[in-house]
């Protein structure tokens, strides 16, 4: 039993860092202005917007105790935030956190 706990870290491990490599070692060859760079791109925030929307829409956790409504509007202003603080993720997080701390705090 014990030798399979040593097996599952070391091929979780290789899991884990053989891509990061693959990728640190191809982004010698990988333009930024290429079209794989964009595709990546375009992947990476796609990704991402399905997680939030996820989060938003089908919650899991504490957030399942508060509505609907309350994360949109915090997404929403959050967002907002977020462009006019020229996109300084901090700023706008604290701000999210915040403002769903006011909401829920009043509402709930």
């Amino acid at each position: 039993m014990k030798n399979y706990i040593y097996f599952a870290i070391i091929i979780s491990a290789l899991a884990t860092y053989i891509p990061r490599f693959l990728g640190v070692y191809s982004a010698k060859f990988i333009s930024i202005d290429g079209k794989i760079f964009k595709f990546v791109t375009c992947i990476s925030y796609g990704i991402l917007t399905a997680l939030i929307s996820r989060i938003i829409i089908y919650p899991v956790g504490v957030l399942e105790n508060t509505a609907t409504w309350m994360r949109l509007i915090v997404a929403t202003i959050s967002i907002i935030v977020l462009f006019l603080t020229k996109k300084n993720v901090l700023i706008a997080s604290s701000f999210g956190i915040f403002l769903f701390c006011i909401l829920n705090y009043y509402f709930y």
